[in-house]
């Protein structure tokens, strides 16, 4: 879209300077501009064969409805428009601009909106020399590798016949059992030669109660009721028994290294590789340590007011974040929230504490750049590019501009320089001194 001339285009500052409010009327011409790329991208994208604006209009009705596609245009001519405002009054943003019109936009006929720009907070630093830390220490004790080597003899147990011949609590059962709850096969608690955990808290105790004191090759009929979500439940079971069994840990000696993880020889060697791996973890925790450590020192030297939009904005970004790795994994916030018994209200104070920590570290990184004269030079950003996606990574320094693309990543290779530069003269103190 060529350069807009706008009716108007007058920018005020709002709530003492955090706010930028610009009034806008963009011309019936530079409107009409925006309508026509709008159904040109759309013919092109939906595979429209050419045809006039009418044409294409009316297709796209009918392809995804009048409602949605009268949407999308606005949105698209709001944005077009939003962006040249943007870029013509020159204010240095930091989030999204937040855009409000009254009337859809008319092919023709001057169109007047509003926009809401967040200006770059002004923020500086009590001083830009080197900080003092006391990163955490993790020092890997012989108690930790014999706690490792136990949780591999755990790992290795194995089912063996126990040296009693009833069945106690705590042991383990080879058995038939043949359940119902009010007539019906409860499968997950049914099977032959099923290996039963006779534990209280895995099994109902009437039937740990009901299958005490059983031996091998007694047969016996159970019946218990148990409170359910409507009322009480009968249960009938048949149980054979086949064995008590014991669960029994390895020994991890020198034989048995050899046989079950001979790519470490002995004891000696397996106990070498876990100092290693152990090592290698508090190295982690170590650095992980010393990275916070240096962005909060550095936090604590930010001076200036930043906007509550931004803090906002922090907020809902980690929610998201955190929302699309619980569903990675699987999971839901109910869950989370249940498996830490958090309530919802401490959860919602806690990722805005954790967000306005690390968007006020952000800005002190941004500073001391600004401060130190850390550049960004072609070769920084053809580096930083290769992280990027594949179809990104393949535009052009100003492609990546028009997108809006670009001055984020710049930013990100400022802060990367400013903590690496943190990290390299950071004073490191003992602790406690």
């Amino acid at each position: 879209m060529e350069t807009v001339k706008f009716v108007r285009l007058e920018a005020e500052p709002k709530d003492r300077g955090q706010r930028v409010e610009v009034d806008v009327v963009a011309s019936g011409a530079d409107v009409a501009a925006a309508i026509s790329e709008f159904y040109r991208l759309m013919a092109r994208v939906r595979g429209i064969d050419d045809a006039d604006e009418g044409q294409v209009r009316e297709r796209l009705d009918e392809l995804v409805g009048a409602d949605v596609a009268c949407e999308a245009l606005r949105d698209f001519v709001l944005n077009r428009l939003t962006t040249a405002a943007v870029r013509q009054v020159d204010v240095d943003t930091v989030l999204a601009p937040g855009v409000h019109a009254e009337e859809d936009p008319v092919a023709g006929e001057d169109f007047a909106f509003t926009v809401n720009l967040i200006p770059r907070p002004v923020v500086s630093l009590t001083s830009v020399e080197p900080v003092h830390v006391s990163p955490a220490t993790v020092a890997v004790e012989e108690a930790d590798i014999d706690e490792q080597l136990a949780y591999t003899a755990r790992q290795f147990a194995a089912l063996v016949p126990a040296d009693h011949a009833d069945v106690r609590e705590g042991d383990f059962a080879l058995m038939d059992v043949d359940l119902l709850r009010d007539g019906k096969a409860v499968k997950d608690l049914s099977g032959l030669r099923r290996v039963v955990e006779v534990r209280r808290g895995l099994l109902p105790d009437a039937f740990i109660d009901g299958v005490a004191g059983m031996e091998a090759g007694d047969i016996r009929k159970l019946a218990f009721t148990l409170e359910g979500l409507d009322g009480p439940e009968e249960y009938k079971a048949d149980v054979c028994l086949w064995e008590v069994q014991a669960r029994r840990e390895p020994v991890i000696d020198d034989a048995w290294v050899a046989e079950n993880l001979p790519q470490f020889g002995d004891v000696a060697g397996f106990r070498a590789y876990v100092r290693a791996d152990l090592e290698g973890q508090a190295a982690r925790v170590e650095q992980q340590d010393l990275v916070y450590q240096v962005r909060a020192a550095l936090e604590r030297r930010l001076e200036g007011t930043i906007p509550d939009e931004m803090y906002q904005d922090a907020k809902d970004s980690l929610m998201a974040s955190t929302m699309r790795k619980l569903d990675a994994e699987g999971s839901s916030l109910d869950k989370y929230l249940a498996e830490h018994d958090m309530a919802q209200d401490a959860f919602n104070m806690n990722v805005f504490m954790q967000a306005s920590e690390l968007l006020r570290q952000n800005l002190a990184l941004d500073a001391l750049a600004r401060a130190r004269g850390m550049g960004v030079t072609p070769n920084d950003i053809a580096r930083a590019k290769q992280a990027l996606p594949p179809a990104a990574a393949a535009l052009t320094d100003d492609e990546l501009a028009e997108r809006g693309m670009l001055a984020p990543l710049i930013e990100r290779i400022r802060r990367e320089k400013a903590l690496a530069w943190l990290l390299e003269t950071a004073v490191v103190e003992e602790a406690g001194r």
